[in-house]
């Protein structure tokens, strides 16, 4: 399988790529970002609402996350399925949080807001595969 992907700019280098998202009753196409080395996949809260997906209770020490933004407070949601082309992942938790920092970026750098990111698909989504990057034809392959 191969799948053709856009870096977000020459000066941000993040690899994006088109997803299809499902919940127990819509469907969506979404941009995301491909971070192999996110501890979890994440959504933002209004992707979250649109497809109209259940939040999941989880422990209180599970309810902030760190990154490259600090500590940020998350929900989780199970995404009924992810799918990158043929690769696909069934009931998947997904964290839900402001993508603030990750927007905020994009601005800055001046990459069109028609790239507006709504996911990250981290190292759960790629959990037993092999993902091999071509940044020269710009595809990525799965296997």
């Amino acid at each position: 399988m191969s799948v053709k992907f856009q870096l977000a700019s020459r000066d941000l280098p993040l690899i994006l790529v088109r997803v299809n998202l499902e919940s127990k009753t819509k469907s969506r196409l979404v941009t995301a970002i491909i971070d192999t080395g996110a501890t979890g996949c994440v959504m933002t809260q209004d992707l979250a609402t649109a497809l109209e997906l259940d939040t999941i209770d989880v422990p209180e020490e599970e309810k902030n996350a760190h990154g490259i933004g600090g500590v940020v407070t998350i929900e989780f949601v199970k995404a009924k399925k992810i799918a990158l082309d043929q690769a696909e992942t069934k009931n998947m938790r997904v964290a839900v949080m402001d993508m603030a920092v990750i927007h905020n970026q994009f601005h800055i750098q001046g990459i069109s807001p028609k790239k507006k990111v709504e996911m990250i698909l981290g190292y759960p989504f790629f959990y037993r595969r092999v993902l091999k990057i071509d940044y020269k034809t710009k595809t990525l392959s799965l296997k």
